[in-house]
């Protein structure tokens, strides 16, 4: 992802992100220089200036009459994220009770595209917590070539919260992806090429999730049955014992 991206991510609109990058770049200036850098419309530069002071990322000064422009510091950025975060806890207890009076529970769900995917993840390594294990098979580098950043980002607090897991690659994964071996954390084996899958099949707890990545877009099928997790992980045993080391 690009610094505008993740901007985008954090909350910005494109305009809002565009116009705060465009005052990092410039420093303390007046409204002309940002209409000029960016093409936007005065009248428009104007609002989304104001929208980014009441958020706390541009500032605003008067010398000599004159109205001048500065965004805040980018650390700025890590306090929103913090307070976002902070206003979720508020209400989580709130939200979870409400789902708990619903009482409705899916024993198999779907979710499309990458947003919905990276949704099943972070579900997935709530309910696991600290000490959680799950097992992989089908491994093809898709995830990541998909969702590079989001990969790193997984990985990185799979290790935080001291998950183990058993991952079976696909062969050409050794030779083909070596930057995802590096950063993925865990116990590998690979499959022979005769084996290899387009699927990846995780399994933990009573949940097994299928991802195919290959679809358009892609999709993940969650699957919540203890006996069907069950018979899954059996089959998971069996190909560890034969993978490749």
């Amino acid at each position: 992802m690009n610094e505008l991206e993740v901007l985008i991510e954090l909350g910005l609109s494109p305009v809002e992100a565009r116009v705060y990058l465009t005052l990092l770049q410039t420093g303390s200036t007046r409204v002309g220089a940002v209409i000029r850098k960016t093409g936007f419309h005065r009248g428009t530069t104007y609002q989304v200036l104001h929208r980014l002071a009441e958020k706390g990322l541009v500032s605003s000064v008067v010398k000599g009459k004159k109205q001048f422009f500065e965004a805040a510091n980018p650390d700025r950025l890590g306090d929103m994220l913090k307070e976002k975060e902070a206003q979720l806890d508020e209400i989580l207890p709130g939200l979870k009770a409400k789902a708990g009076v619903a009482g409705e529970k899916q024993e198999v769900a779907v979710y499309y595209g990458t947003a919905g995917i990276k949704s099943v993840l972070d579900k997935m390594l709530f309910e696991l917590g600290q000490g959680g294990k799950y097992c992989d098979f089908g491994v093809s580098g898709l995830f990541k070539k998909m969702l590079p950043a989001y990969w790193s980002l997984w990985q990185k607090r799979k290790k935080r919260l001291h998950i183990s897991s058993n991952v079976i690659f696909n062969e050409d994964v050794r030779f083909e992806h070596p930057g995802l071996l590096a950063e993925y954390v865990g116990k590998r084996r690979f499959h022979p090429k005769e084996f290899a899958s387009l699927t990846d099949t995780m399994i933990y707890r009573d949940t097994v999730i299928l991802f195919i990545w290959t679809a358009l877009p892609p999709i993940a099928i969650i699957i919540k049955n203890k006996e069907n997790a069950k018979s899954y992980q059996n089959q998971f045993e069996l190909m560890w014992k034969n993978a490749k080391r």
